[in-house]
Protein backbone atom coordinates (compact mmCIF):
# COMPACT_ATOMS: atom_id res chain seq x y z
CA UNK A 1 0.00 0.00 0.00
CA UNK A 2 1.16 3.46 -1.10
CA UNK A 3 0.61 6.91 1.56
CA UNK A 4 -1.77 7.53 -0.48
CA UNK A 5 -4.33 4.40 -0.12
CA UNK A 6 -3.07 4.40 3.82
CA UNK A 7 -4.62 8.17 3.85
CA UNK A 8 -7.41 7.59 2.20
CA UNK A 9 -8.37 4.57 4.63
CA UNK A 10 -7.53 6.04 7.64
CA UNK A 11 -10.12 9.03 6.08
CA UNK A 12 -13.06 6.77 5.29
CA UNK A 13 -12.78 4.94 9.05
CA UNK A 14 -12.75 8.16 10.55
CA UNK A 15 -15.33 9.00 8.12
CA UNK A 16 -17.45 6.07 9.07
CA UNK A 17 -17.23 6.46 12.70
CA UNK A 18 -17.70 9.99 13.04
CA UNK A 19 -21.22 9.43 11.59
CA UNK A 20 -22.22 6.46 13.45
CA UNK A 21 -21.34 8.43 16.83
CA UNK A 22 -23.52 11.33 15.52
CA UNK A 23 -26.38 8.91 14.78
CA UNK A 24 -26.35 7.11 17.94
CA UNK A 25 -26.23 10.67 18.89
CA UNK A 26 -29.27 11.86 17.04
CA UNK A 27 -31.60 8.65 17.96
CA UNK A 28 -30.71 8.85 21.59
CA UNK A 29 -31.53 12.81 21.76
CA UNK A 30 -34.71 12.40 19.58
CA UNK A 31 -37.11 12.38 21.85
CA UNK A 32 -38.72 9.31 19.81
CA UNK A 33 -37.97 6.50 21.88
CA UNK A 34 -38.23 5.72 25.48
CA UNK A 35 -35.13 7.41 27.02
CA UNK A 36 -34.89 9.85 24.68
CA UNK A 37 -34.68 13.39 24.72
CA UNK A 38 -31.42 13.04 26.81
CA UNK A 39 -32.73 12.96 30.45
CA UNK A 40 -34.71 9.97 30.26
CA UNK A 41 -38.09 10.24 30.98
CA UNK A 42 -40.48 13.54 31.81
CA UNK A 43 -43.40 13.47 34.31
CA UNK A 44 -45.94 16.03 34.28
CA UNK A 45 -48.90 17.40 36.01
CA UNK A 46 -51.96 17.67 34.62
CA UNK A 47 -55.39 16.24 34.51
CA UNK A 48 -55.86 14.28 32.71
CA UNK A 49 -59.50 12.61 33.59
CA UNK A 50 -60.73 13.00 29.57
CA UNK A 51 -57.80 10.50 28.71
CA UNK A 52 -59.08 8.01 31.27
CA UNK A 53 -62.62 8.83 30.25
CA UNK A 54 -62.06 8.16 26.38
CA UNK A 55 -59.76 4.59 27.25
CA UNK A 56 -61.96 3.45 29.98
CA UNK A 57 -59.53 2.70 32.24
CA UNK A 58 -57.47 4.21 35.30
CA UNK A 59 -54.30 3.63 33.73
CA UNK A 60 -53.49 4.07 30.47
CA UNK A 61 -50.48 3.13 28.28
CA UNK A 62 -49.93 4.51 24.28
CA UNK A 63 -47.39 2.90 22.74
CA UNK A 64 -45.94 1.13 19.46
CA UNK A 65 -46.38 -2.68 18.70
CA UNK A 66 -42.47 -2.15 17.79
CA UNK A 67 -41.12 -0.21 20.90
CA UNK A 68 -39.05 -2.23 23.45
CA UNK A 69 -39.63 0.57 25.79
CA UNK A 70 -42.65 0.54 25.46
CA UNK A 71 -42.54 -4.06 26.23
CA UNK A 72 -40.55 -2.98 28.78
CA UNK A 73 -42.72 -0.98 30.68
CA UNK A 74 -45.92 -3.20 29.80
CA UNK A 75 -44.00 -5.55 31.93
CA UNK A 76 -43.65 -3.51 34.74
CA UNK A 77 -47.50 -3.10 34.86
CA UNK A 78 -48.12 -6.65 34.80
CA UNK A 79 -45.81 -7.34 37.37
CA UNK A 80 -47.03 -5.16 39.46
CA UNK A 81 -50.07 -6.36 38.89
CA UNK A 82 -51.89 -2.97 37.30
CA UNK A 83 -54.94 -3.15 35.90
CA UNK A 84 -54.35 -0.99 32.53
CA UNK A 85 -55.61 0.42 28.84
CA UNK A 86 -52.96 0.04 25.95
CA UNK A 87 -53.58 2.33 22.96
CA UNK A 88 -50.77 1.26 20.30
CA UNK A 89 -50.64 3.96 17.84
CA UNK A 90 -49.58 2.16 15.19
CA UNK A 91 -52.14 -0.10 15.28
CA UNK A 92 -55.18 1.58 15.58
CA UNK A 93 -56.15 4.34 13.80
CA UNK A 94 -58.44 5.91 16.75
CA UNK A 95 -55.09 5.53 19.56
CA UNK A 96 -53.50 7.39 16.85
CA UNK A 97 -56.22 10.27 16.83
CA UNK A 98 -56.01 10.23 20.01
CA UNK A 99 -52.27 10.67 20.71
CA UNK A 100 -52.17 13.19 18.15
CA UNK A 101 -54.72 15.27 19.68
CA UNK A 102 -52.97 14.92 23.12
CA UNK A 103 -49.67 16.24 21.47
CA UNK A 104 -47.66 12.66 22.28
CA UNK A 105 -44.14 12.59 20.81
CA UNK A 106 -42.41 10.19 22.99
CA UNK A 107 -43.66 6.22 23.71
CA UNK A 108 -44.38 5.01 25.57
CA UNK A 109 -46.52 7.76 27.17
CA UNK A 110 -48.42 6.25 30.45
CA UNK A 111 -51.19 8.29 32.34
CA UNK A 112 -51.18 7.76 35.86
CA UNK A 113 -53.42 9.45 38.32
CA UNK A 114 -52.60 13.07 37.63
CA UNK A 115 -49.12 12.57 36.20
CA UNK A 116 -48.32 11.69 32.52
CA UNK A 117 -44.77 9.73 31.79
CA UNK A 118 -43.13 10.26 28.63
CA UNK A 119 -40.55 7.94 28.07
CA UNK A 120 -39.44 4.92 29.37
CA UNK A 121 -37.84 4.90 33.00
CA UNK A 122 -38.16 1.82 35.46
CA UNK A 123 -37.88 3.82 39.00
CA UNK A 124 -40.13 6.33 38.22
CA UNK A 125 -42.98 4.36 36.64
CA UNK A 126 -42.88 2.27 39.83
CA UNK A 127 -42.99 5.76 41.94
CA UNK A 128 -45.76 6.68 39.94
CA UNK A 129 -47.66 3.38 40.38
CA UNK A 130 -46.94 3.68 44.38
CA UNK A 131 -47.55 7.22 44.03
CA UNK A 132 -50.83 6.18 43.08
CA UNK A 133 -51.68 2.97 44.88
CA UNK A 134 -52.72 1.41 41.34
CA UNK A 135 -50.75 -1.82 41.83
CA UNK A 136 -53.83 -4.48 42.98
CA UNK A 137 -52.73 -6.87 45.60
CA UNK A 138 -52.43 -10.38 43.80
CA UNK A 139 -55.44 -13.07 43.94
CA UNK A 140 -54.29 -15.20 47.34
Amino acid sequence: MNFKSILTTILVVALALGLGVGAGYLVRNSGLLGNGGGGGAVVTQGDYSSVYAKAGGEVVMYSLSTCPFCKQAREVLEKQNVKFVERIIDQDKDAKAEADGLKIKSVPTLYIGDQSLQGYDEAKLVELINAHGKAAKPAA
